[in-house]
């Protein structure tokens, strides 16, 4: 401890004092005094006992970074944890899938709007991100501006690229734009459900937006016969 501290310790010499020939040495009344001593100076002596500790206590100091390191890359670890969970929820891109949602682009704001998509998806034993085409939805989102000829004819542009691109079996409008974006028909939900639609030869059925049943929860039954409804249809198209 004294050496790591810097303090410089006193060992004497043993080659000089020759402790073999003083242990030899006769001393009148000493005799085992002096025979005691021999093996405590050659203790003292040995250079392993004082360097052993001193290498430990150098090992245990090296683990010190890499603690720190292992710390500092948990707390890395959590920030960017936390970063990714503030994050909203981004969509797969396009994809070769079964089924095509085709809605008003979801809230960033309100991410029950992901969890009841989800949760829809689910029930029918679909997702948004599955292994394999048969069980994978692809969302198509249409233009937020306000309808316009413009903002129609983008959504037409991105409709052909989507169901090119993913070519459905099965396409789910969900909400009045997304059923006036496929049918060409502007009017109620109420008008256009309970059917099987056609748009570029895919079934299309229509149900209820996204908004419309987080702020109307009792609908959500209806909305569950519309993807039943769905699902009839896609298994129609393999028979």
């Amino acid at each position: 401890m004294l050496r790591e501290m810097g303090i410089p310790l006193w060992v004497p010499d043993v080659a000089a004092a020759e402790p073999s020939q003083a242990v030899a040495a006769p001393a009148a009344g000493r005799g085992e005094s002096v025979a005691l001593a021999a093996p405590a100076l050659q203790r003292r002596a040995d250079p392993g006992a004082a360097v052993a500790p001193v290498q430990r206590r150098a090992d245990s100091g090296a683990a010190a970074p890499a603690i720190s390191a292992r710390a500092e890359s948990a707390s890395t670890a959590r920030s960017r944890g936390a970063e990714e969970s503030a994050t909203p929820a981004r969509l797969p891109g396009l994809a070769p899938a079964d089924w095509l949602l085709v809605a008003d682009p979801l809230d960033d704001a309100d991410p029950q709007q992901q969890q009841l998509l989800d949760n829809m998806l689910r029930a029918i034993g679909l997702a948004l991100v599955a292994p394999d085409r048969e069980r994978r939805a692809v969302f198509c989102p249409l233009a937020r501006e306000p309808a316009s000829a413009a903002t129609r004819a983008g959504d037409q542009a991105a409709l052909r690229t989507a169901i090119a691109t993913v070519a459905p079996r099965c396409i789910l409008a969900l909400g009045r734009p997304g059923a006036a974006a496929l049918l060409g028909d502007d009017v109620p939900i109420g008008g256009l459900r309970g059917r099987v639609h056609t748009h570029a030869g895919v079934p299309v059925v229509v149900t209820f937006s996204l908004v419309f049943l987080l702020r109307h929860p009792a609908e959500k039954a209806k909305a569950w016969a519309d993807l039943c409804l769905a699902v009839g249809a896609l298994a129609a198209t393999a028979a």
